[in-house]
């Protein structure tokens, strides 16, 4: 089985990394938590080499994510991570086929809800169950 990464190529998920944060960093709302990004070609080394990972590429990098903590961090809310996503699901789309965007999409949405939980356990007020 040929994962996603293979089917996309390297280029071509860089391709789609870098068109997404150009409109990241003019986006309304967003923009304001990449604020913190004072390297963007070094980001984005990082950001391609995640999501070819994460699509089933294998590693060439020795770089460990902590991409829950990185979001909080910058101040990233559940409504901002609904904002990302109808962005990412908007270059998706615009660039890959049907078929790839969607599979990435799935990929994407997974994270989100993954960030959306830890935020919400972070919260002071949080009363598990």
């Amino acid at each position: 089985m040929t994962t996603l990464a293979r089917q996309l190529g390297l280029d071509l998920v860089r391709q789609v990394v870098e068109t997404f944060y150009a409109r990241v960093q003019v986006h309304p709302a967003l923009s304001r938590p990449f604020s913190v990004v004072d390297d963007w070609p070094a980001h984005i080394d990082h950001l391609t080499h995640f999501w070819w990972v994460t699509l089933g590429g294998e590693r060439y990098l020795d770089y460990r994510y902590d991409v829950a903590n990185k979001h909080m961090s910058a101040g990233f809310t559940p409504d901002l991570l609904i904002d990302w996503l109808d962005l990412f699901t908007t270059t998706l789309t615009d660039m890959l086929p049907d078929e790839q965007a969607e599979a990435w999409i799935a990929h994407a949405r997974r994270i989100g809800e993954s960030l959306k939980l830890m935020h919400q356990y972070s919260q002071p007020d949080h009363r598990p169950g």
